[in-house]
């Protein structure tokens, strides 16, 4: 499938906060067909999680999405046009949140458990990806450093600093309101509404994708730490972002990390 060698590396760790919730974020990894995807299921807080400690419909949505998409891209891998086959597993998986979603109204659910992220393919020394909400990628290459994934409208919204009932009800899947962002709910236009594209990759590159947790450090960290150090111990230094000025809360923390040999 791909003659550029890479080497892969993932981690992830439920957030410290003290919420009885499982880790909403999902990896999945393949190094050997070049496929790659992190999830980050997301709901409105609510008494599901004290009625029913450690479930989370966020991370049943994260799961049954990356289980279809994966299977999809699987399953048409000769596909040419890596942007409709990206879109198709996308819509693929994004059609069996359905019956989840359907279990109750909108108005049980608060907001319906959706999930967000990036799928990636590596392909031809190229990777194809397509992004929704705010999970980040990033390309380290020599001394640059290129932030890739994250809806530019998320940007806008963040400055906001919106509640959290404004940001679910008056943001998300609001298109063509400008300041919204795309969340994967079953909702049949999302797909088309993803963002898609490609970055081509060298030998020595890096390349980070990281759920929102873990973001400002992506952002931030010098390149030589993000590139080398464990990932365990990027987790620790990771915490460092989860105060003021970066951030005022710790989430759950993903990272994949490709290294193109």
């Amino acid at each position: 499938m791909d003659h550029m060698k890479f080497s892969v590396e993932t981690i992830s760790q439920i957030n410290k906060r003290n919420i009885q919730k499982p880790n909403e974020d999902v990896i999945i990894a393949d190094a050997e067909r070049g496929i790659f995807i992190l999830l980050d299921g997301v709901t409105r807080p609510h008494s599901e999680y004290q009625e029913h400690p450690g479930t989370s419909a966020a991370l049943d949505v994260s799961e049954v999405f990356a289980r279809e998409a994966y299977a999809y891209l699987k399953a048409h891998s000769d596909e040419c046009d890596k942007e409709r086959l990206l879109r198709d597993a996308a819509a693929q998986a994004n059609s069996h949140l359905l019956s989840l979603r359907n279990k109750k109204s909108l108005a049980q659910w608060g907001f319906y458990p959706a999930t967000l992220g990036i799928i990636a393919l590596i392909d031809d020394g190229t990777l194809h990806y397509l992004s929704v909400g705010d999970c980040l990628g990033v390309l380290l290459r020599k001394s640059s450093r290129m932030l890739f994934g994250k809806e530019f409208a998320l940007e806008g919204v963040d400055l906001l600093n919106p509640s959290k009932q404004d940001r679910y009800e008056k943001y998300c899947n609001q298109h063509p309101d400008f300041l919204s962002y795309t969340v994967f709910d079953g909702a049949e236009n999302v797909p088309a509404n993803a963002e898609y594209s490609f970055l081509r990759l060298e030998s020595g590159d890096t390349l980070l994708m990281v759920s929102d947790g873990i973001g400002n450090m992506a952002k931030f960290e010098k390149q030589d730490t993000l590139k080398t150090t464990p990932l365990e111990q990027l987790l620790a230094l990771s915490e460092k972002y989860d105060v003021a000025p970066f951030g005022a809360y710790a989430d759950d923390k993903s990272i994949i990390r490709i290294r193109c040999l």
